[in-house]
């Protein structure tokens, strides 16, 4: 069995563990391997070495990702969208250049604008007296829009260590007091200069998916009151405000299932469990999302046969 662990997903004890456990199962790991090619009797993978190998097996299971929907190529061929894999949408899930065409799930995703790209109108919005310099009451003026529109500048934060962007600005300044901060455009780009490092595309999960058809739903319920009482941020390429908050991403959590009843858990908080305890946690969690009562009704009775009479492979 080939098994490639995706280190970046998962923490590196969820990892070890899964690993030892496949190693106690009698499974074959091979780490850093890329199949190349599956003939109809062996399958053949290139090692990181770069020597190709080749296995006699009698059955494949093949898992390779998400592919791109016909429907959905054609219409990003008509919307100019080629040279991408998936639709690219805004922060409120608009796909680029369509004003009321809207995708979500792993069809899509989010192309967060940088700040570094609109620096200089975020500068000369805030700036209100055309003076040249940003003063700390100007800048306040404008943090919750910047933080709101640009999520990459709170995660920056956090990641440093900073309260807020006034602690960014002291310390490009290298002022001790806040309250003396005055900067102009050159010292506004410096301190920002680093926070786009921080973007990151969202996970293809039908977490993510499920947030965005709640975050649709709430928006298009309530399109004309927005409409009238715009309660987005600042345009600061324009004027007013957007007519809604952007779509953020809550992450609550990820199971990773490892067979023999026991399933890997990482949850916000660097909480991580691993073992039959998560199993039952996954149970539950998975038997919540369900959409009716009648579909956990005849899941939990699927789950309790076969507790208790095992699998029925007599048809494999």
């Amino acid at each position: 069995m080939f098994v490639k662990l995706i280190a970046r997903r998962f923490d590196k004890r969820i990892t070890a563990f899964a690993e030892d456990k496949f190693q106690r199962d009698g499974i074959d790991l091979k780490l850093g391997s890329m199949v190349v090619k599956v003939t109809e009797n062996t399958i053949s993978t290139k090692e990181r070495s770069g020597d190709i190998s080749s296995v006699p097996y009698g059955m494949v299971v093949w898992s390779t990702g998400i592919g791109t929907r016909p429907v959905v190529m054609d219409f990003m061929r008509e919307i100019g969208q080629t040279n991408r894999r998936v639709l690219a949408t805004d922060e409120w899930l608009r796909v680029d250049g369509c004003d009321n065409i809207y995708a979500l799930g792993d069809c899509a995703t989010i192309n967060q604008r940088k700040v570094m790209e609109d620096i200089s109108v975020i500068f000369n919005k805030a700036d209100k007296d055309q003076s040249g310099t940003l003063t700390v009451k100007e800048f306040q003026d404008v943090i919750d829009d910047i933080c709101e529109r640009y999520p990459q500048v709170e995660l920056y934060l956090k990641n440093n260590q900073m309260k807020n962007l006034l602690d960014l600005l002291k310390d490009s300044k290298g002022d001790d007091e806040k309250e003396s901060i005055e900067v102009d455009i050159e010292g506004f780009k410096s301190s920002l200069s680093q926070v786009d490092s921080q973007m990151k595309n969202l996970p293809a999960t039908a977490q993510v998916a499920a947030q965005q058809g709640s975050y649709l739903a709430r928006c298009f319920n309530r399109m004309d009151e927005c409409e009238e009482n715009p309660e987005g941020p600042l345009r600061f390429r324009g004027m007013g405000r957007h007519r809604f908050h952007p779509f953020r991403y809550k992450h609550f959590g990820q199971f990773a299932p490892l067979g023999g009843e026991q399933t890997a858990a990482q949850l916000p908080g660097d909480w991580v469990s691993i073992g039959r305890s998560s199993q039952w946690l996954w149970y539950s969690v998975y038997a919540s999302k369900l959409v009716s009562w009648r579909t956990r009704v005849l899941v939990i009775s699927d789950w309790t046969r076969r507790f208790v009479f095992g699998r029925d492979s007599s048809r494999i």
